[in-house]
């Protein structure tokens, strides 16, 4: 199809036109400035002041600042809410960045002293596999502890502590991993280690000793009585905190006996002391004086010996000495 000199005209303008549209495109992109978007930022978690390794972080060390979303280092803290009350894993210096390597969570992995409540002791006692529960006390259990000693010839047993958490099982610190319900069954029997129960209940270890927290009150009841005789842990149920009053127990109320009495005769009795009239001053009493025998009559003399001697007709009466 061939086209009239006025076709062709129309449609070269029209080509002309789209060419001129795109190269003033083109030309203007060339020549404009471009748009440089607004820096972005980040509020970040920074250090106040030096912080010591294994410090705990408390609210007046740390503070916010903003900074650049570049610039803020990997795993950068935003809010104070994710460093108080954690501990410093490693030296932190003022205007520090904290991150999520620099803080972390209160654990024996640290040290036993971490995890010690305030105000409270650790103290470790002697047990065996019979006086620790068989093995089945655990860390964070808590438990009561009992003692029997000999006193005289009566023996006691007595609870002298309630409610007392567990810190440490032998060197053991934390509580194992939850055991499905299908790992049950399998135990072993080497020293140190753990066997699981059936169903997959926590596991049993080899009992040498047991650490609980204590007030350091209880602290030296708890050492007095491991010197006087033996201790043995009673484990409690969880979320139990009911204390009880016991009087403890002795062999002879055991079997139902009286222990024999130890009580003085009555002639050996300490005398009742007087009782004053009210109003009168409580000074000590003096000593009451004690009776003395009545003087006895001195015995008379006996007469002395005597000779009537006759001369004639006269008598005299002679004293022999």
């Amino acid at each position: 199809m061939r086209l009239t000199r006025r076709q062709a005209f129309t449609v070269a303008a029209i080509i002309g036109v789209i060419v001129a549209g795109l190269v003033y495109v083109v030309l203007k992109g060339q020549t404009g400035t471009p748009e440089t978007p607004e820096p972005q930022t980040v509020t970040v978690l920074v250090a106040k002041q030096d912080i010591a390794q294994y410090d705990a972080i408390t609210s007046e060390m740390v503070g916010t600042t903003e900074m650049a979303s570049q610039a803020a280092p990997s795993g950068a803290l935003t809010a104070p809410g994710q460093a108080v009350g954690k501990l410093a894993q490693t030296a932190i210096f003022a205007e520090q960045t904290l991150t999520t390597a620099d803080v972390s969570e209160r654990s024996a992995a640290q040290g036993l002293t971490f995890v010690i409540p305030q105000g409270m002791r650790a103290v470790t006692v002697a047990l065996d596999p019979i006086s620790g529960v068989g093995g089945f006390v655990i860390p964070h259990d808590r438990v009561d502890v009992l003692t029997t000693f000999q006193q005289g010839e009566v023996a006691i047993t007595k609870t002298i502590l309630q409610n007392i958490e567990v810190l440490a099982m032998n060197e053991q610190t934390s509580r194992p991993a939850a055991r499905g319900s299908g790992d049950g069954g399998t135990q072993t029997s080497d020293e140190g280690t753990q066997s699981s129960t059936e169903g997959g209940a926590p596991a049993t270890m080899q009992v040498k000793s047991a650490t609980l927290s204590v007030s350091p009150d209880q602290a030296q009841a708890l050492l007095l009585s491991g010197f006087k005789g033996a201790i043995h842990l009673a484990l409690r149920p969880r979320q139990d905190d009911v204390l009880v009053s016991l009087t403890g127990q002795t062999d002879w109320a055991l079997v139902g006996l009286e222990p024999p009495s130890d009580e003085k005769p009555e002639e050996q009795a300490a005398q009742p002391q007087p009782i004053m009239p009210p109003g009168w001053p409580m000074y000590p009493q003096p000593a009451q004086p004690t009776a003395t025998p009545a003087p006895q009559p001195a015995p008379a003399p006996e007469p002395p010996s005597t000779i009537e001697v006759i001369r004639g007709g006269d008598r005299e009466v002679v004293t022999v000495e």
